[in-house]
């Protein structure tokens, strides 16, 4: 449950949306790609100003103590500016782990650090808590000392060539478990081709790198971290969703055919329409299932599928039907709605496919 008033909440948001608005232009947002990281640093140092890379932080550990609908709201104004920073590898998945799983003075120390914005997670290997899970990785981990050591190859890391941690789950025989390694020279990282030129996925190979195990894991706690990583990433769709249909529609306003606007074609107000009806039905899909998360609802689980298929389809939707409707300028890549393609295909696989999340929201239903 959430601890911040909705006084306090839209202040957060208006205070954000306008920081992105003035600084996270579309030129950013292209310099910041050319960059080893993919993001300009100055959005994430001002992101942790702002108190929201602890928004889901316990303010025992230096957070503010927001909830899954506090998270919603910046992931969508992340999502309207398609800015690529690992909030919700960092920010969501990891701090969740982190609270719930991780040794008292482990958690102090690097809860604190994730607020501050002092730290990078990235995730990947097996478990329901990655984004993108590479089921054929070849981790290993083995009791050292005192400690644990973690060895072998895993791709499709998000971030993992920046990151100060990474958090790597693996699945034997059905049994989840979860290991912090810090970055050192016993990781090395390989960057992977991808078709979001703001993505950043990485091949890492561990040699015997010293980790953390996250003990006391059970199907619930990572089921519950889970569903608020997708949460947080359906609302991210909805932001860019909501931005790439505006773009267009200013486009349709301001460009003039045979004497007359483009969007007074009634071809183009029906296309038209029907985005506007993918738009608010992710906005509202997003919504729903941060609401049910932070009121403990026993079906919260029916409504993070839910948005979890409406958002990724309504996003490849309203991307690809924005190229259509800008024309041949939108198939180059100089043009920003190229860009918010290329996010909604990369986002396709995401936690899981529509095709997994339709499927789970059906069984939910024919359970009910």
């Amino acid at each position: 449950m959430s601890q911040i008033s909705d006084e306090d909440r839209q202040a957060l948001r208006d205070g954000f949306a306008r920081y992105l608005e003035a600084d996270a232009h579309e030129e950013k947002l292209r310099s910041g790609i050319a960059t080893d990281r993919g993001y300009d640093d100055t959005i994430w140092n001002q992101m942790a100003e702002m108190g929201l890379l602890g928004i889901a932080i316990p303010e025992d550990f230096g957070g503010i103590g927001g909830g899954a609908i506090d998270v919603a709201l910046v992931m969508e104004e992340v999502g309207k500016k398609l800015v690529p920073v690992p909030f919700v590898s960092t920010c969501v998945v990891a701090a969740e782990m982190i609270a719930r799983f991780a040794p008292d003075s482990v958690k102090q120390d690097l809860l604190e650090k994730i607020a501050t914005g002092e730290i990078v997670v990235s995730t990947g290997g097996s478990g329901d808590f990655v984004a993108l899970a590479d089921d054929g990785h070849s981790l290993t981990a083995k009791s050292a000392g005192d400690g644990w050591a973690v060895s072998g190859e895993v791709s499709f890391v998000s971030h993992g060539g920046h990151a100060d941690y990474h958090l790597l789950g693996l699945n034997e025989d059905g049994a989840q478990s979860a290991f912090l390694v810090k970055s050192s020279d016993t990781v090395a990282a390989k960057r992977l081709t991808t078709n979001d030129p703001a993505q950043r996925l990485f091949k890492l190979k561990l040699t015997d790198a010293e980790a953390i195990n996250l003990k006391g894991i059970n199907a619930d706690g990572i089921n519950q971290v889970a569903m608020r990583g997708i949460a947080a990433a359906a609302a991210e769709q909805a932001g860019a969703t909501r931005a790439i249909f505006e773009i267009t529609m200013e486009y349709l306003r301001t460009r003039y055919q045979f004497g007359r606007a483009i969007g007074s074609f009634q071809a183009m107000k029906h296309m038209a329409a029907d985005l506007l009806v993918e738009v608010e039905s992710a906005t509202s899909a997003a919504l729903a299932a941060a609401k049910a998360l932070d009121a403990g609802a026993p079906n919260a689980a029916k409504f993070v599928s839910l948005a979890a298929f409406t958002c990724k389809d309504a996003f490849r939707e309203a991307s690809a039907q924005a190229i259509q409707m800008h024309g041949g300028i939108a198939y180059t890549e100089e043009h920003v709605a190229h860009l918010y393609w290329r996010r909604a295909r990369a986002g396709l696989p995401v936690f899981g496919s529509s095709d997994e999340h339709r499927e789970q929201y059906l069984k939910s239903r024919e359970a009910a």
